[in-house]
């Protein structure tokens, strides 16, 4: 199923598709056929993570390409609505149209010290949550909004899905779990006023995923066990994507368990992780 040409014909945007989960979908979305334009800020010999320098967006179309997928590299700072609007403008004029958004970019951690916080809440750096709002919930605002008023709107067609994470419980880090949680209402406040125009939005949550960035903080036994590839969220997004009645699932945040559970997507390894059921509360 994972490899079926379900998107032939489809023009996808994934925003932060340099690394990680956004290069998983990246791949997943091209090889289901879909032609995938993939932004971020990091480019070839400058990318924003100095001990990953071979994480851009060039090195994301290169696999794609490898794959036999279709694909570009368009640089874009999603916190800047004069660089998103120079990308929608972009697709417009070479594309026509857009079918799927999946706003994923997130530079939220970029500015993030350890050494600044304290043993108290109250110590957190009071720039790090302005830092995840800007990168997260923000740059979803901005994309999403030009993306609906120059592409989807005026046709009355398309999708958008936001990756994210649960508003766990007992909730974790507070600006991490703010930050997600305006992310979450975004989701849910689109998803309502877009019902009528046939727009679906919705929130998809992979559980810990052995992504590049995490392979620079811990070893694999570390991790072993605990985590998924960003490839299992990805198939998911990718089914989704493919689904014809995803407006069932609009204003919701789904758990990539419940992508399995609805699609039968699996891992690389053929599992189906379910490591987000015992801190999450179901939303929506």
């Amino acid at each position: 199923m994972n490899k079926v040409q379900t998107l032939t014909g489809k023009i996808a945007l994934v925003t932060g598709a340099s690394r990680g989960l956004g290069k998983a979908v990246a791949l997943e979305l091209a090889q289901a056929g879909a032609h995938v334009i993939c932004s971020a800020r990091s480019t070839r010999g400058h990318s924003t993570q100095s001990k990953l320098p071979a994480t851009t967006i060039d090195d994301t179309v290169d696999a794609i390409h490898e794959a036999g997928g279709r694909a570009e590299a368009i640089v874009c700072d999603h916190t800047d609505p004069a660089s998103v609007k120079t990308l929608v403008d972009y697709i417009a004029k070479h594309h026509d149209k857009l079918d799927i958004l999946v706003n994923n970019a997130w530079g939220g951690h970029d500015a993030h010290d350890e050494s600044q916080s304290g043993e108290n809440v109250w110590d957190e750096p009071l720039e790090q949550f302005k830092h995840m709002l800007l990168a997260g919930a923000y740059s979803d605002y901005i994309t999403s909004l030009l993306v609906l008023k120059y592409l989807m709107g005026p046709l009355q067609k398309g999708l958008i899905i936001t990756t994210t994470w649960h508003t766990a419980e007992p909730p974790m880090w507070l600006p991490y779990e703010a930050s997600k949680a305006a992310k979450n209402r975004l989701v849910y406040t689109l998803g309502y006023h877009l019902k009528d125009k046939g727009i679906p939005v919705i929130a998809i949550a992979p559980g810990w995923m052995r992504t590049e960035i995490m392979f620079t903080h811990h070893t694999m036994d570390e991790l072993e066990g605990q985590t998924e590839t960003p490839h299992y969220a990805a198939r998911g997004i990718a089914a989704l994507a493919s689904d014809a009645d995803a407006l069932r699932f609009t204003g919701k945040l789904l758990d990539v368990s419940d992508l399995a559970d609805s699609y039968g997507i699996t891992d690389l390894d053929g599992s189906q992780p379910r490591l987000n059921a015992k801190h999450y509360r179901q939303e929506g």
